[in-house]
């Protein structure tokens, strides 16, 4: 199903599109992220993890390294697309507090965070075209997992840069993923980056769930994040 990706990724542009009008009227704002905070570690650990540790071997024939290193190279990936992600918060932050004192634009602080996220859904876009979903199951858990990841991101942003976001980051975030599909389509990419990238985005993902999702586990939130967090790893387990 070579066009599954696109549907997956317009998908993907639909949800940030339509993320400003998503009202949540039966649970709270902590129960929601603290749901997708137990979808998204279930995702990565149940699946990012082990497909981009199935590329160990061609990283080591890529590379000529030994297995351990091979290993490191992929973790070393993962752990990078952390770094870039916690650098980001710290500095969403730090403009927080310097617009309270008023002494500082936000203008710079928000290019710097549409650009980031735009190339991690620029690169979501090119895994897209390079994988090949077994069944249109999988290319739904895939939506999902991811889906709702985006919207309590755009939530983030919206928070912080309500105008400058609703004008100008939706679209980009929108645009970027369908773009990424696009390259990927047209753009040969070896097999052995492709799981590097993969390994980049599991990193980002881990992070933001760390960050925006699990602080909201508390009172109702805990309930909420064991619901997911078994769900999904049931269906990825069993399915």
């Amino acid at each position: 199903m070579p066009f599954t990706g696109l549907i997956v990724a317009l998908g993907f542009s639909f949800i940030h599109l339509s993320s400003r009008y998503f009202k949540l009227h039966f649970f709270s704002v902590n129960q929601f992220t603290s749901f997708v905070g137990g979808i998204s570690l279930a995702y990565v650990f149940f699946h990012l993890i082990p497909a981009v540790q199935a590329y160990e071997h061609e990283v080591m024939e890529t590379f000529h390294v030994s297995a351990q290193n091979a290993s490191h190279l992929i973790f070393g990936s993962m752990l990078l697309g952390i770094v870039v992600f916690y650098f980001l918060e710290l500095a969403l932050k730090s403009s927080r507090l310097k617009l309270a004192k008023r002494d500082f634009s936000t203008s710079g602080i928000f290019w710097a965070h549409i650009g980031s996220y735009s190339l991690y859904n620029f690169i979501v876009g090119i895994l897209l075209a390079q994988h090949r979903f077994e069944t249109t199951l999988t290319a739904l858990l895939y939506l999902v997992a991811i889906g709702v990841h985006f919207v309590t991101n755009d939530w983030v942003l919206r928070h912080h840069f309500q105008r400058q976001f609703d004008r100008y980051g939706l679209n980009l975030l929108a645009a970027a993923v369908t773009l990424g599909w696009l390259i990927g389509l047209l753009v040969h990419v070896p097999h052995v980056y492709v799981g590097l990238l993969e390994a980049f985005v599991a990193g980002g993902l881990v992070l933001n769930a760390l960050k925006d999702e699990l602080p909201a586990c508390r009172g109702n939130g805990l309930t909420s994040f064991m619901t997911g967090l078994i769900i999904y790893s049931t269906l990825l387990i069993f399915i």
